[in-house]
């Protein structure tokens, strides 16, 4: 798997950030965490292009479209923000 990280589009377009920035959402995160939230964040990218929401299905049929989502797994949790103007999706936390 090939990573592609912050701010690099998907072939949709799409992409994801650090909001406000990295630093303050990644800080000193140890480099093999930061691979790992690269490669959830990714995941989320691609699935947003396609209008999926992991959690609650299609983001078409969502109410509050730009609400602050939350996605876990063994390994994390990231508050994010899905905008579908702007093709991004926005890191707004991160819990090891």
């Amino acid at each position: 798997m090939v990573l592609r990280g912050e701010g690099v589009e998907n072939d949709a377009g799409w992409a994801w950030e650090c909001d406000p920035s990295r630093v303050w959402v990644l800080g000193d995160m140890p480099a093999e965490r930061q691979q790992l939230v690269t490669a959830v964040m990714d995941g989320l990218v691609d699935l947003a292009s396609m209008s999926i929401d992991p959690k609650d299905g299609s983001l078409y049929e969502d109410p509050h479209p730009m609400r602050l989502r939350t996605y876990e797994d063994e390994h994390l949790l990231a508050w994010y923000q899905t905008i579908p103007h702007r093709r991004r999706v926005y890191l707004k936390r991160v819990n090891l």
